[in-house]
Order: C-alpha cells, then sequence, then structure tokens
C-alpha cells in the first residue's frame, strides 16, 4: 500500500484538525513574538571580551515605558475592531482561504518587522496594526470550516485539538524566544515566526477542502457521517440574521464567558513575568520557565476536555455538559485567585500552584464555551465568533491598562490582590451569566426552512453501497 493510498485513506477532517492546530500554532506565535522581542530590543547587554573584561553595549532601541505599551497594544486595536467584519467575510466567502491567507499574509508583513523597527516606533506600530487587521480573520475563518466538517459526536475533540494550538504556539515563542535572541538576535525570532507561517501555508492550500460537499479526494464514508452528525436543519443562507443574533440570550452567555476567560489569561499573561520577578522575588530567567510553563498546561486541558466532553455528550445533554464543564472551570479559577490574594509573598511555591491552575482551568472553560458558538451557532458561527472574540479579547489590553493604574510599586503584593480580587469578581460574573443563559441546541435563526436542506451527496446511499465505494 503507498503512503498516497494511506494519506486518502485518512479521513479529511483529522488532516483539517492537524493543520488547524499547527496554523493556530504559528499564528499565536505571530501575535506573541513582539512581546518577547522587544525585552531583547530595549534592553542593555554585556559582553565578554578574551582579556575577562565586560562592556556594556547599549539598547537598540531606547523606546520609554509607554512607548512600549503603544507598541504591544496597537495589535489589539484593529484586532478587535474587526472580528465582526471577519466573521461575516468567513460566512459568506468560505473560511478555508480566510484561514490560510490571513496567517500567510500576516507571516509576510511579520518578516518586515526589523525594517520597520528601524524606521522608528511610529512605523512599527502601523505594521502592528495591520497585523492585528489580517489576525482578526483568523478565530471566525477556522470556525466556519469547522461548521461544515464537525460533526456533532467528534465535535469537541476536532475543534479543541486545533485550537489548542495557539497555547502551544505561546507557549513555545515565550520557551524559546528568548534564547533566539540571545543566541542569534532579536531579529530572528520574526524571521523564524515568519518563515514557518508562510511553509505552513504553502501546506494548507493544497491540503484542504472548502466542505465535505465538494467530494473531493474525500471517502464517501466519511461525507455520509458528517452529514449525519451534521442534521438537516442548518441553514445555508447567506443572509445573516444579524438582529436575532445580537438579542439572542445566548450569544451573550458564551461572549460573557468568554470575556471571563480571557480576563483571567490575559491578567496572568501580560503581567506574570513582572509579578513573578518583582512581587515574589524570582530570578528573571526561572519568572521566563515559570511564566511559560502555564501555557502548556493551557493548551492539554483543552485537548483534554474536547475528549471528555465527546464522551459526556453520547450520554447526556449537550447544555447539561457546557454547564458543568463552565461550572467547575470557573470555581477553579476563582478559587485559585482567592488562594493567591490570601497567601504572602513569603508562600510562593503555592503562589505559583494557584497560578498553574488558574491558566491550566482557562483550557475547560475555552473549550466548553468555544465548542457551545457551534451548538448554537450552525453555518453562522463565524459571526458569532467575530462578535464574542471582539469583545472577548478587549482583556487583552484592559487587563495591562487596568494594572498598571492600579499596581504603582510592583514589589507590594496587597496592590496585586486587588487585580486578583478584580478576576474574581468578573470569573463569578460570566460564571452566572452563562448558568442562566446558555443554550445547548441550534436556535430558531440557525434553523432552515422545510425546502432549504440540500444534502451533501446527490444520489442516496445505503449501507451496502457505503462499503463497496471508495473516494471520488
Amino acid at each position: 500500500m503507498s503512503l498516497l493510498t494511506i494519506y486518502h485513506q485518512i479521513p479529511k477532517r483529522y488532516i483539517l484538525s492537524i493543520l488547524g492546530f499547527f496554523g493556530m500554532l504559528t499564528a499565536s506565535i505571530l501575535r506573541s513574538n513582539l512581546s518577547i522581542a522587544i525585552v531583547a530590543m530595549t534592553t542593555p547587554t554585556l559582553e565578554k571580551s578574551s582579556i575577562n573584561t565586560t562592556t556594556i553595549l547599549a539598547a537598540d532601541y531606547n523606546w520609554s515605558s509607554t512607548t512600549q505599551g503603544y507598541i504591544l497594544s496597537s495589535f489589539f486595536y484593529s484586532y478587535c475592531a474587526f472580528q465582526i467584519p471577519a466573521g461575516f467575510l468567513a460566512t459568506i466567502f468560505g473560511g478555508r482561504i480566510l484561514f490560510g491567507g490571513s496567517i500567510g499574509l500576516c507571516a509576510l508583513l511579520t518578516l518586515l518587522t526589523p525594517v520597520c523597527a528601524r524606521s522608528g516606533p511610529g512605523t512599527l506600530i502601523y505594521l502592528r496594526i495591520l497585523e492585528g487587521l489580517c489576525s482578526s480573520c483568523v478565530y471566525p475563518s477556522l470556525y466556519a470550516v469547522w461548521s461544515k466538517w464537525a460533526p456533532k459526536n467528534n465535535k469537541s475533540a476536532l475543534v479543541t485539538v486545533s485550537f489548542s494550538g495557539a497555547y502551544f504556539g505561546t507557549f513555545i515563542i515565550m520557551l524559546l524566544g528568548g534564547v533566539i535572541a540571545a543566541d542569534w538576535s532579536w531579529e530572528w525570532i520574526f524571521y523564524l515566526s515568519g518563515i514557518s507561517a508562510l511553509v505552513w501555508a504553502v501546506v494548507w492550500f493544497p491540503a484542504t477542502i472548502e466542505s465535505p460537499a465538494t467530494r473531493q479526494n474525500i471517502l464517501v464514508e466519511e461525507v455520509l457521517y458528517i452529514e449525519e452528525g451534521m442534521g438537516k436543519t442548518i441553514s445555508q443562507k447567506d443572509a445573516v440574521p444579524w438582529k436575532d443574533i445580537l438579542t439572542s440570550l445566548p450569544v451573550w452567555s458564551i461572549t460573557a464567558a468568554q470575556f471571563g476567560t480571557n480576563w483571567a489569561i490575559y491578567a496572568i499573561f501580560s503581567e506574570l513575568p513582572t509579578f513573578l520577578v518583582e512581587s515574589l522575588d524570582f530570578p528573571v530567567d526561572t519568572a521566563g520557565l515559570l511564566a511559560a510553563l502555564p501555557w502548556l498546561l493551557l493548551a492539554i486541558s483543552v485537548y483534554l476536555t474536547g475528549i471528555i466532553s465527546d464522551k459526556l455528550v453520547e450520554k447526556y445533554h449537550t447544555l447539561y455538559v457546557r454547564k458543568l464543564i463552565m461550572a467547575i472551570s470557573f470555581t477553579l479559577i476563582a478559587s485559585s485567585f482567592l488562594l493567591i490574594t490570601l497567601l504572602d509573598a513569603s508562600n510562593r511555591v503555592l503562589i505559583v500552584m494557584g497560578v498553574i491552575i488558574v491558566m491550566g482551568a482557562c483550557g475547560p472553560a475555552w473549550a466548553s464555551s468555544g465548542v457551545n458558538q457551534l451548538d448554537i451557532a450552525g453555518r453562522y458561527v463565524a459571526v458569532l465568533m467575530g462578535i464574542s472574540n471582539s469583545i472577548g479579547s478587549t482583556p487583552g489590553f484592559l487587563a495591562p491598562m487596568i494594572t498598571g493604574y492600579i499596581v504603582e510599586n510592583p514589589h507590594l503584593k496587597r496592590e496585586w490582590n486587588i487585580i486578583f480580587i478584580i478576576s474574581i469578581v468578573i470569573c463569578v460574573l460570566a460564571l452566572g451569566c452563562y448558568l442562566c443563559c446558555a443554550a445547548g441546541e441550534l436556535q430558531a435563526w440557525a434553523l432552515n426552512n422545510n425546502d432549504e436542506y440540500e444534502p451533501m451527496l446527490d444520489y442516496p446511499i445505503s449501507s451496502r453501497d457505503i462499503s463497496e465505494r471508495s473516494f471520488e
């Protein structure tokens, strides 16, 4: 049996999930690389000579903390603002081309980062705004892909595997970015991330198809399995029911849950290294490793939650499973923030354990709310993702902004405690909103008319036919 034959026998939804994983991994690295590189760009370095003398080399850029804040936050302005238009485009034109094209274009822009940095902070800010614009299409477009490929019994695992790549990407760049900058130069952080994303894009386009309905190199058995798992109720209309979506309580419950999850993630991500070094007195290199490890646990927990959710959905109602996982997750997050708040700075090990639990518990919360969007929105999931991610991503710049205003002296843990208490309140409110308003089935605005449904296959199939057909 040739490798090509083996490749054709692999279910295309699994190939799509693996390629989606690496796509999200590279997209996350493209988004986060500057957060790591800017430390090397603005920090003086020590150079030892052969005669055991040390020379202090000036930093490449003498940007103030305010300027650095503008540079780092500029990505999120366009990223948040264009989520909804990106969701609309993915719904109308399909997610495959938009997903691969947005990552590929962002990779090309990333390769220009060293040149733009030398031109000045203004040019770099414009570049990051363009990168944020491109990256705004990533999440909605991949959701649009899964709206056509994820059958009910496979949905959670397929979706969470692909999206967990985003957290693995953050883990990789946090772990290796400093090493690349130290051993080579900070420019190579952008060169390597850009080139790797371009390589992925070259693989993505020929290896994927927009929908199983195209029947290109896909087994008939898989087409039938997906069709039966999707059901015959999903609307295929291009017109987006904006009013129904925007007035739907389940939509806003998902948005609230995503905001709460992202607040916990970004409150940890943006300020954890500073908290570990300044308040808990960890060495810088140790702080870097400790700041990276929670992202690995987060990625693993997202993946495992998808598998567990699929098993539970086979036995219990979908809404019960989503609410159960969400309740457990936010309870762990809030309890861990409370533990961190109550502990004295001398209890460094317990505080770090609390931080790791917070990040790990965010995985099931994201997996539950993320997959729930496919449960209720069907074809319009990209639009829903655009709405929820537009609001849900605002902690990306709100968390560091509020932290900078409240924590005037980063050495005082009591000032950090205010941030942790705010996080507890946000998590409790998000959980309450989700438990009260969430839904587990397709909403009325996502259902089709009686005469709208068109099967993926244009000929009837019997169980005997299935065993005899291969792929077309």
